[in-house]
């Protein structure tokens, strides 16, 4: 019986054939074939000598920052005045300006209520257009190997029958 889970006697008495365990034997590499490469991680002797300087441990640590969805009122008026010396006036309308503005730095303002539209109701004319055509296409119901019942009874004449028998040639 299998430690993972319970398995049948008559899977446990079976006997393979021979090309179910020629399948099972896993084949060998090919010659050529390079295993992957083992990764450096030996750090060389001068990085591990390295003294960091009091500039590169301050830039080092990390900085903490207080996440905050809106600006301070201060602060807007700081991101104000940066974006409208960035920013021509000539070229930017007010709209344009407002949409630079992360939704996040904005106000919340409640979303205007969307009223259902008037269901319409199509004219005849557009039901008669709408409508598949009544008609089949020739493309659809062209048949070319169909054989009228007429043509089935037709016997050809010895001229035919001549025209028809492949020539002889002499070698």
């Amino acid at each position: 019986e299998s430690a993972q889970w319970p398995v049948s006697t008559a899977a446990l008495n079976a006997n393979c054939s021979p090309r179910v365990i020629d399948l099972a034997v896993s084949k060998k590499p090919h010659p050529q074939f390079l295993e992957p490469k083992p990764v450096q991680t030996e750090v060389p002797i001068s990085a591990r000598n390295a003294i960091p300087s009091h500039r590169i441990r301050v830039l080092a640590a990390p900085v903490p920052r207080k996440v905050t969805a809106k600006l301070e009122e201060f602060q807007k008026r700081k991101l104000y005045e940066i974006r409208q010396a960035s920013i021509s006036s000539s070229t930017t309308s007010a709209r344009l300006e407002k949409l630079g503005i992360s939704k996040l730095l904005l106000p919340t303002r409640t979303s205007q209520l969307i009223y259902p539209l008037p269901l319409k109701t199509a004219s005849s004319r557009v039901g008669e257009l709408s409508a598949p055509p009544s008609r089949r296409f020739v493309k659809e119901t062209h048949n070319p190997f169909k054989v009228s019942p007429t043509t089935q009874h037709v016997v050809a004449s010895e001229r035919l029958r001549e025209l028809a028998k492949p020539k002889s040639h002499h070698l």
